[in-house]
């Protein structure tokens, strides 16, 4: 059953008169925001990096991201993390746009990751200082878990990281 949010996109992709498919380059489900950035498989094995490396919860929707998700954090805490997860969406749509419209092979799950810290340290250099060196020691975590988590269960992957 179609959601508002899902006759909102498309009725977005009807009006920018879209004739491509509507269905997620990722895995054949219909493609909504809500289903690109939180609910397809690769979204939701980015989210899960994300718990696993820090103990945040996944947000559940762009309401949530942007609105409730982090409460109980301070101020300072919840900026740095919004610059992170908006950097994970961004190669999350980056990937995406990639295959729909250049015709490539998806990029994997740790390229995307990847891809999203290289954004967060390009983005970090408009913080300060302090907050700058938090987001690369982050950066560099999550870089870490993703490999071990890649290792741990026996996956293959290549030390070229594309951007």
């Amino acid at each position: 059953m179609m959601t508002d949010d899902d006759k909102q996109d498309s009725k977005n992709l009807a009006k920018r008169r879209w004739q491509g498919s509507t269905k997620c380059c990722f895995c054949s489900a219909n493609e909504t925001m809500q289903h690109l950035f939180f609910e397809c498989h690769m979204a939701r094995f980015i989210w899960n990096t994300v718990f696993i490396s820090f103990g945040i919860q996944p947000p559940t929707s762009v309401a949530d991201l942007l609105g409730s998700w982090l409460n109980g954090y301070s101020s300072k805490i919840r900026k740095q993390i919004l610059v992170g997860a908006s950097a994970l969406c961004w190669a999350i749509w980056l990937n995406r746009n990639e295959v729909v419209f250049n015709r490539t092979t998806p990029n994997s799950f740790m390229q995307v990751i990847f891809r999203g810290t290289y954004w967060t340290r390009s983005w970090s250099l408009l913080s300060k200082e302090e907050e700058r060196s938090n987001l690369k020691i982050n950066c560099c975590k999550s870089e870490i878990t993703v490999m071990e988590l890649f290792n741990k269960f026996g996956w293959k992957f290549s030390n070229r990281i594309q951007d």
